[in-house]
């Protein structure tokens, strides 16, 4: 029998740091709602976490289609593999 898969440490710290949910709590089929208790709010909490722990953009197609932490895993993998910056640099004109 193999192990579960782990989910990403940056999800796992995240969610540690900002609401104190254990990792023993944290399973792929958690459902950020019903099991962690996370609000629409406390998951922009963690959306913009995430982006600053991986520096890419965490911005999935469907919102309402990430239910679980495997679903959230899989958008960070992708958001990760896509290589979009969260915080562009910006470029300010010196013409005046």
């Amino acid at each position: 029998m193999s192990d579960p898969p782990r989910l990403d440490h940056r999800i796992a710290t995240a969610l540690h740091d900002l609401f104190g949910i254990p990792e023993a709590e944290l399973r792929p089929d958690a459902e950020l709602d019903a099991d962690l208790q996370l609000d629409s709010l406390s998951v922009v909490e963690l959306q913009v976490a995430l982006e600053e722990s991986t520096g890419m953009r965490i911005n999935p197609e469907d919102p309402s289609a990430v239910r679980t932490l495997g679903d959230l895993q899989s958008v960070v993998e992708a958001a990760v593999a896509a290589g979009q910056p969260a915080f562009p640099s910006l470029k300010l004109s010196e013409d005046r």
